[in-house]
């Protein structure tokens, strides 16, 4: 059996790696020092007499300052949030106490019971607790009122309320984050409100009055009250101090509103709005420098948790996998991943496909090149970024290098009895990868193999899911193996390699 492989960000959590939002909020209070020096030596390495710095860069740009992106920034990362994940964002606020407990849990294991420290604050179990008969939203937003149904917000305003049980320091905190989560919630249902009314605003017109197409937006919502308190907050918090018992409540706080802008928060816009920069130094030299040096951060971010988390000193999907091919049961078509990191390779010391970029690949855009640092380096030295996110940043995708990788991939797979999918999600902003599949199901009639962890929603209703993303009516191709933390298929003592061999 020949096998093909896709590898997403849900395959290294398991390393220890972050995904999501998490990703983006880390990348955000990371420092900037170390990519500020690197682009300056990139800067100070090019040679003034060159083409390329007399025609493609400013006049004097040796002696120019560069800057990084600022606050300013967070407002259209929270507009983008607001704008494309308002569902998911009321969703999940709605869902509160399912993201309370996990974060209770997690709070276990450093020797918080915060459920009993709660209970003894309010003076009853936690599950008495819940404020929608006190507290609910105008009749606009009712969508919106599960969150008072919550014991645990519940808990948490009551908590605020007492002004005995903590310091004025950690009342003030605490009010930030139930503050900024309504704002957030708000923002979300403003959002949905507001596109209904635009949308729609007359019940009856003439369509051939074609005044009525440019009234336009005559509602616009004030984004910068509708979640910047809680993205500011988040990165400029200090762990509250967990010695007492209102240090304790403080923290789960942070923790539940570091979980919900982590699965919610979308930076995209940051870089679909600053990426073309990188074409026109000359003229943008500030915007240039700083997508420079956010790409060059956002490198130095990942090098640098995946060698804390040593990842090959671990087991996961990789490794599994790994086992599999000393074993030989299967032959392997062609392995990708839209993960950054190389440790794959150096766990199945196989040609790995990097469809989105590496830590190790880079981008010349003065030459619309991709390769090595040594490589795009060795004829004459110019201004790199590392080669990331090439689903918001199109022109990457035009570079021969990269369409010959797509090309390989595809045709690799297209040879395959099946194409193997281990954590990728088929997002919106994956349609560069889901459109391979996509064809893979629809024009040669493949079978793809998605390993999950195991869940409630049966395996005919996820492959159906999944062919929604995909924009396929192939659901009866798309085939779920579950599997354990440990990689165990459910119902067996077997890894899921050794079902996919048969």
């Amino acid at each position: 059996m020949k096998l093909g492989f896709l590898f997403g960000a849900g395959a290294e959590v398991g390393y220890g790696l972050p995904s999501g939002g998490k990703f983006a909020l880390d990348i955000f209070r990371y420092d900037t020092s170390k990519s500020k020096q690197a682009f300056k030596k990139m800067r100070d390495n090019v040679k003034t007499t060159t083409r390329y710095a007399t025609k493609w860069l400013p006049n004097g740009f040796k002696d120019k300052n560069i800057s990084s992106f600022g606050k300013s920034v967070f407002q259209n990362i929270v507009k983008d949030t607001v704008e494309h994940n308002r569902k998911q964002i009321i969703e999940r606020i709605n869902d509160f106490d399912k993201i309370a407990e996990n974060e209770a849990e997690q709070l276990k294991k450093e020797g918080i019971d915060i459920n009993a420290v709660l209970e003894n604050s309010l003076q009853t179990e936690l599950d008495n607790v819940h404020l929608s008969q006190d507290i609910s939203f105008i009749k606009e937003f009712s969508d919106g009122n599960k969150l008072f149904d919550s014991m645990y917000f519940s808990a948490l305003l009551l908590i605020y309320k007492n002004k005995d049980f903590s310091s004025e320091v950690e009342r003030r905190e605490l009010g930030k984050i139930l503050l900024s989560i309504m704002q957030l919630h708000i923002g979300a249902l403003s959002e949905s409100l507001t596109r209904k009314i635009n949308d729609g605003v007359f019940e009856k017109k003439d369509d051939e009055i074609d005044i009525f197409d440019d009234i336009g937006e005559i509602i616009q919502l004030n984004y910068a009250s509708s979640g910047l308190s809680g993205m500011e907050y988040l990165l400029e918090k200090q762990k509250a101090n967990t010695t007492t018992q209102a240090g304790q409540v403080l923290r789960f706080a942070q923790n539940i509103i570091e979980a919900l802008y982590a699965v919610v928060l979308d930076y995209k816009s940051l870089i679909d709005s600053n990426w073309h920069y990188l074409y026109s130094p000359e003229s943008d030299w500030a915007k240039f420098c700083k997508i420079c040096i956010f790409l060059l951060n956002v490198r130095n971010y990942i090098s640098e948790i995946a060698e804390k988390a040593n990842p090959c000193t671990k087991t996961g999907y990789y490794h599994v996998l790994k086992d599999a091919l000393d074993a030989n049961m299967f032959e392997i078509s062609m392995i990708a991943t839209t993960n950054y990191n190389e440790f794959i390779k150096d766990i199945l010391k196989q040609d790995i496909a990097f469809l989105n970029g590496s830590t190790e690949l880079w981008y010349d855009p003065y030459i619309n090149r991709i390769g090595t640092k040594e490589a795009l380096t060795d004829v004459e030295k110019h201004i790199l970024v590392p080669l990331m996110f090439t689903q918001s940043g199109t022109k990457p995708m035009t570079s021969i290098d990269m369409s010959v990788r797509y090309v390989e991939t595809y045709q690799a797979w297209r040879e395959s009895d099946a194409v193997v999918v281990v954590g990728f999600g088929f997002g919106t902003d994956d349609e560069h990868i889901n459109g391979i599949i996509r064809t893979l199901l629809d024009i040669d009639n493949k079978t793809i193999i998605i390993i999950t962890l195991d869940q409630p929603t049966d395996d005919a209703t996820l492959s159906k899911e999944y062919a929604q993303k995909l924009k396929t009516l192939k659901a009866d191709q798309i085939k779920i193996l579950r599997v354990n933390e440990v990689g165990q298929v459910i119902g067996t003592e077997k890894k899921w390699t050794e079902v996919l061999k048969g």
